[in-house]
């Protein structure tokens, strides 16, 4: 997925050369990229939902830390930091489950175990299947459609970065969105029969 360039926005590849070099700025600008991602990531990783923040909070700390490590993936450095956050999530997990004082039944973790995985892998097919709807779609929708709905930018943003007015970009995000509503209701009803 290619990240349009629009007035003032560096894309990952850059920043993540910058930040190599130790540009505090770069590293900033990168963290309010995808800082949100991340957490969504981390909420569904995490076996208490307090280890959250921390989880997001060392992603970006091991980012900045091994900054000459990071990977840019499709032109985005969140594949490399959402690897890093399910890293970090596990040995969390791995941390507060060796340290739990009360002890457990031995099937208690295991159908909690198996319901993370399921619903990870469950979380995975429906991404998956959105990149495949988005990309199918005609361009502009499909590039704003990326970076609203994918990369979590403002209507606003992404609406210049296209050279779109806000109204309209909104109106394209909605007619896309009923369109997704109606091709999933399409795959369940062909599921189904």
């Amino acid at each position: 997925m290619n990240t349009p360039r629009g007035p003032g926005v560096i894309p990952d590849g850059e920043l993540v050369a910058s930040i190599a070099h130790g540009d505090a700025a770069a590293y900033t600008a990168l963290l309010d990229r995808h800082s949100r991602a991340v957490f969504r990531y981390a909420w569904g990783l995490a076996d208490e939902r307090a280890d959250v923040d921390d989880i997001v909070q060392e992603t970006f700390l091991v980012a900045w830390r091994r900054r000459k490590d990071v990977r840019v993936v499709a032109s985005s450095a969140l594949p490399w930091l959402l690897t890093s956050a399910r890293n970090i999530a596990m040995n969390t997990n791995r941390r507060r489950r060796n340290h739990r004082a009360d002890e457990l039944d031995e099937h208690a973790g295991a159908s909690e175990a198996w319901y993370r995985q399921v619903a990870h892998e469950d979380a995975v097919r429906q991404l998956q299947w959105v990149r495949a709807e988005i990309a199918a779609l005609d361009s502009p929708d499909r590039e704003l459609c990326e970076l609203c709905l994918l990369q979590d930018r403002s209507y606003d943003e992404a609406a210049a970065m296209l050279g779109l007015t806000p109204v309209n970009a909104r109106k394209r995000i909605q007619r896309s969105r009923a369109r997704l509503r109606v091709s999933r209701a399409a795959q369940g009803t062909e599921q189904h029969s």
